[in-house]
């Protein structure tokens, strides 16, 4: 239990994870626009994001995005 409180501490201070997701497809300029706090890179036809969130519910927050605009997921990761 005092993990979770020590990631509660590090969060309210403002620390925040590095979160990556993998969509397949190679998704231009639209996801660019869609998702303008992550990085994209596009690699053998899949699209590579990356972004600084605060927590779960942050992340869970971009996948229900990359739904909306139909990505088919491949993998999702958050740095501890």
């Amino acid at each position: 239990m005092d993990m979770d409180r020590d990631r509660s501490n590090a969060t309210a201070a403002g620390h925040r994870r590095v979160g990556r997701i993998v969509v397949r497809g190679e998704f231009g300029p639209l996801l660019g626009a869609a998702l303008p706090e992550c990085e994209i890179a596009v690699l053998s036809g899949e699209t590579h994001l990356t972004a600084r969130v605060r927590d779960e519910a942050e992340l869970f927050g971009l996948l229900e995005r990359l739904r909306d605009l139909g990505a088919a997921l491949v993998s999702v990761s958050i740095d501890p």
